[in-house]
């Protein structure tokens, strides 16, 4: 049996705690030992803070003194907000520790490709806990057995209710710069980045593979007064000749759990119930809903087998995030910036003692969306969408600036 593998935690709040939880099961079956953390909000997580140190695990209030005085660290989780993704992850590849590192990796193209620079030994595992889900594997199976004939189409929906509490949690929400720090926060760049990420990995032609756009086209939009965006479409095609499109929200009061559509010249697959249900007209139907703690566990087991040398690869390594970093950033350039939607086409609402914001028509606007591929822009359903979109070709010659 190998040694566990010695590992340190950045960020123990919020999700940190699942990755915590997640890197507990591994001790539990000696495939890993947490040896260390490191969180500024110590008084603020002062249970948390006793508990571990109880265990002997060194609390520190920087991950810098963290990579320093821990001797033997084979690897860090980094369970941090989005605009420290980049010093950190850096901070551990210098010092030759592997990485597993929260999605979304990074906000900007230009980020991304300082840190692919610097891994050079393929050392970053990137979180993007969906693709292991039993519903993804068993949609993907069908892809590139050929189940689905030659893929045409894969098309994507979600409409994910947020009230005033979401965009007050954490300093960086809403936000698409922080104290100089890329930020990006949005459903597209964020919440639901994972369903983006989906996208690229049904496009891949092999069973591990992730497509990366030719080119994009789409719109983004805030009914909420916040520096970034809250509704977004997106519209673009692979050099396949895979097309794929989607609308995502966070400003309509009536839920849609996200769903992926991939169609092809045999047939059509179905994600949806926010990745809990799977259908196909070729056979496969099921219920498979699995929690974000259980996604995070499989995607940890993956992250400790690489390490251990019982698996052959990172579910998504560094490399393999370029196609959803490409299509976010694509998705600013065409736009051409984040525009408001007028006061007259939305409404507030209250639930539970917080506000949230409802803008007309985008609840069956984002479904039309997978029904026909059309932007906001191009339906009579929407009179508030006034972009006018550039198609961008990517890789993005001019990434953008936020």
């Amino acid at each position: 049996m190998t040694n566990p593998i010695r590992i340190g935690l950045i960020g123990v709040g919020g999700i940190g705690a699942y990755h915590r939880a997640a890197i507990e099961m591994q001790e539990s079956v000696g495939a890993a030992e947490l040896v260390a953390v490191a969180d500024p909000w110590a008084d603020r997580l002062g249970p948390q803070k006793a508990e571990l140190e109880a265990r002997g695990v060194r609390w520190h209030m920087d991950y810098r003194d963290m990579l320093a005085e821990t001797p033997g660290l084979q690897a860090v989780v980094i369970a941090t907000p989005i605009p420290y993704h980049l010093d950190m992850a850096l901070a551990c590849l210098q010092r030759g520790i592997r990485v597993h590192l929260e999605k979304p990796p990074v906000p900007l193209i230009t980020q991304l490709d300082t840190l692919l620079a610097a891994d050079s030994g393929h050392a970053v595992s990137v979180g993007f806990q969906m693709i292991g889900a039993r519903t993804s594997q068993e949609v993907k199976a069908l892809i590139t057995g050929g189940k689905l004939g030659s893929i045409t189409d894969i098309r994507a929906a979600g409409c994910w209710p947020r009230t005033d509490k979401y965009y007050t949690r954490a300093s960086w929400a809403g936000r698409m710069v922080l104290d100089g720090f890329p930020v990006f926060d949005g459903p597209a760049s964020n919440a639901f980045a994972h369903v983006i990420h989906n996208i690229m990995y049904f496009a891949g032609q092999d069973r591990d593979g992730f497509a990366i756009p030719v080119e994009v086209e789409g719109e983004l939009y805030r009914a909420r007064s916040i520096e970034s965006y809250d509704t977004a479409c997106l519209r673009g095609r692979f050099s396949s000749g895979v097309r794929f499109s989607l609308a995502l929200t966070h400003a309509t009061e009536a839920t849609l759990p996200f769903l992926i559509e991939v169609r092809g010249t045999g047939g059509w697959a179905r994600i949806s119930e926010d990745a809990a249900r799977v259908e196909s007209n070729v056979g496969l139907s099921g219920e498979h809903p699995q929690n974000t703690q259980e996604l995070l566990n499989i995607n940890h087991d993956n992250f400790i087998g690489v390490l251990q040398g019982r698996l052959p690869r990172f579910a998504t390594a560094l490399p393999d995030t370029v196609g959803y970093v490409s299509a976010t950033n694509g998705l600013l350039a065409s736009s051409g910036g984040i525009l408001d939607i007028a006061p007259e086409h939305f409404r507030r609402y209250e639930r539970d003692g917080e506000g949230g914001f409802d803008v007309l028509n985008l609840h069956q606007a984002v479904q039309e969306t997978v029904a026909s591929g059309r932007l906001f822009s191009e339906q009579p359903l929407c009179p508030w969408a006034t972009a006018k979109p550039t198609p961008i070709p990517l890789p993005l010659v001019h990434p953008p600036h936020l």
